[in-house]
């Protein structure tokens, strides 16, 4: 990465967007919007007598995420700098009370009523993770103090339960780390203690057991642990080559439960087939290259580090979610970022669309 001093003079070109990056990003969007269009009617209908509600809601969630990624994209990275502090110390605060007085939907804990929209706090805690770990190894002081706070959000988002994103924080952690070039024994510790965490999280937590049960083996239950495994592969299977065609999924109509969530990638298959699916990950693939192609040559090390950090966030996020899809993973009930329905879910990876932009408008 080339780094500069901290201290030194950068012109902020307000047109320098980077294009290619700019059109992938708006290509994803643009299939999330289809995507959740065609999966979430049938069961819009089915609950609330119109087939627009979860549409409306989504392209609120747009409405607002395209001024985050905006608004984000023009921020200074001297602010973001500057206010690092005061971003952990308010998503812990939002942890706190999310435990205290958050709304329990699936058996989770995971989202605190702001009166006008529930907000999930860990979608954002991964974000805030990787600032603050990237302000204290750039000013190479309160390291150890950063990484515990981080350590903390993590467990408390372990607690609500989502171990899921729990490891996105963490993750978050490390790739700072291994960003600012940090030694290898400090990287392997962060990642031993990832897996510690995550190991005596699944030991502790019967329901969690039953997941890796239940993911090795899901016909043991076809009706009941094993069934949305079953039938998220049975979508893509349906799907074929080419798809059955836009709109056409017949498991969105009941068979996969909030396909148009966390099994968006499924009704994709479905509807598209193995050639639209792979036309989506070649999109995937080259938004992360382009991200981190972008960040490893920015000429300010703050925003260099804290953008590759954020983009591998995003990565480790589309691998985990396509990966439980495909039955690779266990079901965590992660979003498919920018593709999704999610409120939280799409500010963040929005958020991070715009971060990277921002690293693009830095020139020397």
């Amino acid at each position: 990465m080339q780094a500069r001093s901290e201290q030194a003079n950068y012109q902020f070109n307000l047109g320098a967007i980077d294009p290619f990056f700019l059109q992938l990003t708006t290509v994803l969007i643009l299939f999330g919007v289809t995507f959740v269009i065609s999966a979430s009617w049938h069961e819009s209908l089915r609950y609330y007598g119109s087939p627009w509600v979860f549409i409306f809601k989504q392209a609120v969630y747009v409405f607002f995420g395209l001024g985050v990624m905006y608004t984000a994209s023009f921020l200074h990275f001297r602010w973001w700098q500057k206010f690092a502090w005061f971003f952990l110390g308010l998503t812990i605060l939002g942890l706190l009370l999310t435990a205290k007085f958050g709304v329990v939907s699936g058996g989770s804990r995971r989202w605190l009523d702001l009166y006008f929209v529930n907000l999930q706090v860990s979608e954002f805690a991964k974000i805030f993770a990787a600032l603050i770990m990237t302000k204290t190894f750039i000013e190479k002081r309160n390291r150890l103090l950063a990484f515990f706070l981080v350590l903390i959000m993590a467990l408390l988002v372990v607690k609500q339960p989502d171990l899921g994103s729990s490891i996105l924080i963490l993750a978050a952690a490390i790739s700072t780390i291994y960003a600012a070039g940090f030694n290898l024994f400090l990287l392997g510790g962060g990642l031993g203690l990832m897996g510690f965490i995550g190991w005596k999280q699944v030991l502790n937590t019967p329901y969690q057991l039953d997941r890796i049960k239940y993911w090795l083996d899901p016909y043991s239950d076809p009706l009941g642990h094993g069934y949305n495994l079953i039938q998220s592969i049975k979508a893509i299977g349906f799907g074929g080559f080419f798809g059955q065609g836009l709109g056409q999924s017949l498991q969105k109509l009941g068979p996969l439960p909030i396909s148009y969530a966390d099994f968006i990638f499924s009704i994709i298959c479905e509807e598209i087939g193995f050639l639209g699916a792979l036309v989506l990950l070649f999109v995937f693939f080259a938004w992360i290259i382009r991200a981190l192609q972008i960040c490893l040559e920015s000429q300010d090390e703050f925003a260099g580090i804290f953008g590759f950090a954020v983009t591998m966030v995003f990565a480790i996020q589309v691998l985990i979610n396509i990966g439980v899809a495909t039955g690779l993973f266990p079901i965590t009930g992660m979003t498919l970022p920018l593709i999704s329905f999610g409120g939280s879910s799409f500010l963040s990876a929005a958020l991070i669309a715009g971060i990277i932009m921002n690293v693009s408008r830095f020139k020397a």
